[in-house]
């Protein structure tokens, strides 16, 4: 008897391993289902394809796993790996789902109407259709174009979910205008200290002190949570990010997703951000000596690359203090003392700009240059004073 060949990888659902049932994010699911599209935009390690993979097992949804790679921006690539984990359902159907052969270029939207048209019919009642890391597509890929059409093919009782790093490319504006599509973002992703706690019970008995310090650390970031618990497993330490030397995991997985990736231009400006608490875009570019800096910033923000950005009372950009810890380490693997000094004496001077000394004597006393120190101190003196804060 011959062996059914194996779905290839980018149809393959991942395996799940501890993984903990987040049931308040499963009631939130339950309850976005309503609408055709269910957007899920988080940072790396973020736990989105974790928490669609033990939804779909823990209500025991039917569906199709898709994960999307570079190659995807021709469509072609899709089609033709979709139509096969759509054979899987079709049993002895006749399939009506055409390759994506050149003389159906000149009309790609009424292609993609009619091949998702005839997905739907062939997957069961409450089946989903997920696209996994969605973010790798480029900006201007027609694939966008293309996941719209379908997403106004969907019938009432099957959901398409989409996990992405970023936030819906323009193509989606119209869906969510419409109220067909949702967006289950970072706020509602980050973990909860309870949650913190199941995940870290499942795998080991933890001090409650220890277990708050390292959830406040993270900052819901789920990976953030595994590596540091693995690390107490391993050495009985927790992590601590005034203490570089403990944070080896975590600094690997910000240098092997974000950093290592960048520019070495882009990573200087990162190293060179870093040293600012919270950072305007005219800031970023001060520090850095880069008119890309504030584009950078953006772009992170927008890809949920550990960068918050808040709009009041001005526009500011801050890391993720983990990754912002990172970013110091590396400053003083590439810098000597003096460099160091400079960069921290550059920072110092924005801060003051904006009204923030303490900050700034914050940020100096990392270096050795008291007489900046005693500078900031005696010009501030007579307002704090006033302020009462003497």
């Amino acid at each position: 008897m011959t062996k059914k060949a194996p779905a290839p990888a980018k149809l393959t659902r991942p395996r799940l391993y501890a993984a903990v049932a987040r049931e308040r994010l499963f009631a939130l699911l339950d309850a976005r289902r309503s609408q055709p599209v269910i957007w899920i935009a988080g940072p790396p390690g973020g736990g989105k394809t974790t928490l669609v993979t033990s939804y779909l097992e823990d209500r025991q949804l039917p569906g199709l796993w898709y994960q999307v790679d570079g190659g995807d921006g021709d469509p072609a690539t899709f089609f033709y790996y979709l139509r096969q984990a759509a054979l899987t359902w079709a049993g002895k159907k006749r399939v009506k789902l055409p390759l994506l052969t050149p003389e159906y270029l000149s009309d790609l939207p009424g292609f993609s109407q009619r091949w998702f048209r005839e997905l739907f019919t062939l997957l069961p009642q409450n089946a989903v259709l997920v696209l996994d890391n969605y973010h790798e597509l480029a900006l201007d890929s027609a694939f966008h174009a293309v996941i719209q059409e379908a997403a106004g093919e969907i019938p009432e009782s099957i959901n398409l979910i989409v996990i992405s790093r970023a936030e819906p490319p323009a193509e989606f504006a119209q869906l969510l205008a419409g109220q067909n599509l949702t967006v289950l973002g970072w706020e509602e992703l980050r973990l909860t200290l309870e949650e913190t706690a199941a995940i870290a019970g499942a795998r080991q008995t933890i001090d409650p002190i220890v277990l708050r310090s390292l959830h406040e650390q993270c900052d819901g970031w789920a990976a953030g949570v595994i590596l540091m618990l693995e690390r107490l497993r391993q050495t009985g330490i927790v992590n601590e990010i005034a203490r570089s030397e403990t944070m080896e995991a975590v600094f690997n997985y910000f240098a092997g997703q974000i950093f290592n990736q960048a520019s070495a231009r882009n990573q200087l400006i990162l190293i060179h951000t870093a040293f600012l608490p919270h950072v305007t875009p005219a800031q970023a570019e001060a520090i850095s000596g880069d008119a890309d800096a504030r584009k950078l910033l953006n772009d992170l923000y927008r890809r949920h690359l550990f960068t918050n950005r808040r709009l009041e009372p001005e526009l500011t950009y801050q890391f993720h203090a983990l990754f912002r810890a990172f970013l110091l380490a590396r400053a003083k693997d590439i810098y000597t003392a003096v460099g160091l000094g400079k960069l921290a004496q550059r920072a110092a001077e924005l801060l003051e700009t904006t009204g923030q000394p303490e900050a700034a004597v914050e940020l100096l006393r990392e270096t050795t240059d008291t007489q900046a120190i005693v500078g900031i101190i005696l010009k501030w003196a007579p307002s704090l004073r006033e302020q009462g804060r003497h």
